[in-house]
């Protein structure tokens, strides 16, 4: 009990430096394991190894639960191809980059099979929580991400599973990855049938719905363990189980400061566990860092606008999946238990997952996106100015309804200047001879390229509120109306808050917004008035 309450205090103190000086805290938690861990050697405290193992693998299940009850397959809806291309692409290209690397670096085929597995696929903890931030769960890059997290996790998973009866066998191994299928079977039946009929019928208040999704969490755990198959196989499938909407909300808000426990002590765990790298594993960590966050980028984000995902998304999918996962530290656990790796191998891995987990949220700002962008190949070539533009109408976001809106201003001889994230986009209104402009709607020097205050209307159809924002604190005192798309009624009220108009409407709702502007047309008025 000494121990835990020690644990608690170092969490609790983690957490308050974190939020005092605004510092990631997974690499505080890390330290102050890492230091707790100094204090009972220097003291002569034995730390038993295999205690460390299990609170890592108790931390590691409630939070690969959680994190799994936001991997609902209806996400993936209508983005199955994509969602498949880019998730066995990373994974394999990253994977082999990871075993050549090693290769070169002197470890042996074992070693680099190992830490080409870690690298290969991306943290469905830090990715979850990310896009839950900043309001992306819904977003097209944002399903996108989460259908790759949930078919990397299940790739993980039947490696593992693979590598764990490797020493008993191939028919054992095999026995296993179809005991892992079953299990993952009975999941989406329930996730399907059972589980939506029962949240229907029965209004289950808090702390039922608690107890239910522990014992869904336990029940798994327990069948996993039965089937002799790794612990963390069962969590993942549990909160797959729960992930169908509303519930997986309900879910993650119940066992939401629960959630914040097992992180500390999980982080604080591998800490303890951790043996102190030498100054030759630390330059070959960072040789791995580098290559993941690099290949991870520029790969993902070619591939991903390759199957139709604009130039913007295509980045921010790169850089959100640009760090390993957590599953990795289960899989160099079961490397050290079965003798295939050394602990300071573990440690090694440990420490490129901690960095790349604590660099996500660093690169993931949009102004790294949109530098990025500025590297495109195809970035503003070509694109038409709009120089001798006044009176004009601009869209902020071609989109869905950019074709019919461009038709219905032309219809009424009003000028309109585009301006949009994607090249392709980009390359086609060149086609069309239609005036346009690469980059960030929201960007104060893009709408003064595409002189937005000298405009008669302007039409914001991007996704986020924020951008929107931006978009009228600069409109403020233009005579220019403002247009905007919204989704929920909160964000119409903001719109008409900043002074612009609303249009509340389903996304890509055209139609709506057509109507909108033929009841209001004196808002427009025409050409020459």
């Amino acid at each position: 009990m000494t121990g835990l309450a020690i644990l608690l205090l170092a969490a609790a103190i983690a957490f308050a430096v974190s939020k005092w000086m605004r510092l990631p805290v997974i690499p505080l938690l890390l330290l102050s394991g890492v230091a707790l861990r100094s204090l009972a050697d220097a003291g002569g405290v034995e730390v038993e190894p295999q205690l460390l193992k299990q609170m890592i693998e108790l931390g590691l299940a409630v939070l690969v639960f959680t994190a799994g009850a936001e991997l609902s397959p209806r996400r993936m809806l209508g983005r199955t191809k994509p969602i498949l291309i880019v998730a066995i692409s990373q994974f394999l290209f990253l994977g082999v980059a990871g075993v050549l690397t090693a290769l070169a670096l002197g470890y042996s085929l074992t070693t680099a099979f190992y830490l080409g597995c870690a690298l290969s696929a991306s943290s469905t903890l830090v990715v979850v929580r990310h896009l839950q931030t900043r309001r992306q769960m819904f977003e097209p890059f944002g399903r996108l991400v989460l259908g790759v997290l949930l078919l990397q996790d299940l790739f993980i998973i039947f490696i593992m599973v693979v590598l764990l009866k490797a020493p008993e066998g191939a028919v054992v191994s095999a026995l296993a990855v179809l005991k892992a299928l079953g299990l993952g079977f009975l999941a989406f039946g329930l996730h399907t049938w059972i589980v939506p009929r029962l949240t229907q019928r029965m209004k289950l208040d808090d702390e039922e719905l608690m107890l239910g999704a522990l014992s869904v969490l336990f029940g798994f755990s327990g069948m996993a363990y039965l089937l002799e198959l790794p612990f963390l196989v069962g969590a993942l499938f549990a909160g797959f189980t729960l992930s169908a909407f509303p519930i997986n909300g309900l879910v993650r808000g119940m066992l939401g400061s629960l959630s914040g426990f097992f992180l500390a002590l999980f982080f604080i765990s591998v800490g303890a566990f951790l043996v102190l790298p030498d100054l030759e594993m630390i330059v070959h960590s960072l040789v791995f860092i580098l290559i993941l966050i690099l290949i991870t980028v520029v790969f993902v984000a070619f591939i991903a606008e390759a199957v139709g995902y604009s130039t913007r998304a295509a980045i921010e999918t790169g850089i959100l999946l640009s760090q390993t996962s957590e599953f990795s530290l289960l899989l160099a656990l079961t490397g050290v238990a079965s003798g295939q790796i050394s602990t300071e191998l573990f440690s090694m891995i440990a420490l490129i997952t901690v960095s790349t987990m604590t660099l996500t949220p660093f690169i993931s700002r949009d102004r790294v996106a949109w530098s990025l962008m500025k590297l495109h190949p195809r970035y503003r070539k070509g694109e038409q100015g709009c120089e001798t533009l006044s009176e004009h109408a601009v869209l902020l976001g071609y989109g869905r309804a950019g074709a019919r809106l461009s038709q219905y201003f032309k219809a009424r001889n009003l000028p309109m200047v585009v301006v949009d994230d994607d090249a392709a986009v980009i390359r086609n209104l060149i086609i069309k001879g239609i005036p346009c402009i690469q980059g960030n709607g929201s960007d104060r020097q893009t709408m003064e390229q595409a002189h937005c205050r000298e405009a008669r209307v302007v039409v914001c159809s991007m996704r986020r509120i924020l951008d929107a924002e931006e978009v009228l604190n600069y409109m403020k005192g233009a005579s220019a109306k403002v247009l905007v798309r919204t989704f929920e009624p909160e964000e119409a009220a903001l719109v008409e808050r900043f002074g612009g108009h609303p249009v509340l409407a389903a996304q890509a709702a055209t139609t709506t917004f057509l109507e909108w502007m033929e009841a209001n047309s004196e808002i427009l008025g025409r050409r020459g008035e």
